[in-house]
């Protein structure tokens, strides 16, 4: 048989070990709970003074950019303000350097009419007879073409009337070598070389030549002959005194 004291301490001793597991479990769980609440108090300390430490740098960070940004702003329209008054004044500029240039060219046109009628009407010590009075060249927006006016004139005498032709012919340089160019072999509206005229007082002809890209002009040839009277008068106009050095936008013509 089995003896009853033997299982009377067997019980007590099991009993013993469940409470003091149940002792240590709580203490266990309370240790963790204070551990879970210090720590949660710590890093909830630590995460709002980091918080607001952030929070106070992207506040300074966010009013340098609105400064920064007015300062943008301010200059952008201090800059659109002197775009604009610079075109103002370039546009003022070019307009009055036009104005000038207009009025040089009127004057300049109007005394040689006044020069012209002067001769044709009291001639005084000038040559009568038929004359090549004047060339006048003028560019376009193409750099190798060019509009010419030729005037022929007959001083004295105007009572009748003086017919004939009138060669022109554009003299210079290629490689070097001399060359004579007829106005037909430059001129669009030019089938023929001479140019047939009738008047009693002047006579003014206007046309354009094209000069070959290889071609280097020195002077324009021009020969007037009367069909009676044995009237001829020439003159040779230097391409320099006519164009200058370069062409003088001033003088740009729209149109072909």
């Amino acid at each position: 048989m089995t003896d009853p004291r033997s299982d009377s301490e067997q019980l007590v001793v099991v009993r013993q070990r469940r409470g003091e597991r149940v002792r240590r479990l709580s203490i266990l769980l309370v240790f963790s709970l204070i551990c879970g609440i210090g720590g949660f108090w710590v890093g909830g300390y630590y995460y709002h003074d980091r918080f607001q430490t952030t929070s106070e740098g992207f506040e300074s960070v966010r009013e340098e950019r609105d400064h920064l940004q007015e300062k943008v702003t301010e200059h952008r329209q201090e800059l659109i303000g002197l775009r604009r008054d610079q075109e103002i004044d370039q546009h003022s500029l070019r307009q009055a350097q036009s104005t000038i240039r207009e009025l040089e060219q009127k004057l300049k046109e109007r005394k040689s009419e006044i020069t012209f009628y002067k001769s044709i009407m009291a001639p005084g010590d000038i040559e009568t007879g038929l004359q090549v009075f004047r060339l006048d060249l003028d560019p376009t927006r193409d750099r190798k073409r060019w509009r010419y006016n030729l005037v022929l004139s007959q001083i004295g005498d105007n009572n009748r009337f003086v017919s004939g032709h009138v060669n022109v012919e554009l003299i210079g340089y290629v490689d070097g070598n001399r060359k004579t160019l007829s106005l037909d072999q430059i001129s669009d509206s030019r089938e023929k070389s001479n140019i047939e005229f009738r008047f009693r007082y002047f006579q003014s002809v206007d046309g354009d030549m094209t000069i070959p890209e290889d071609f280097k002009p020195d002077s324009i040839q021009v020969t007037a002959v009367a069909d009676r009277g044995n009237q001829r008068s020439e003159r040779v106009f230097r391409w320099q005194d006519k164009t200058g050095e370069e062409a003088d936008v001033s003088k740009v013509q729209v149109g072909p």
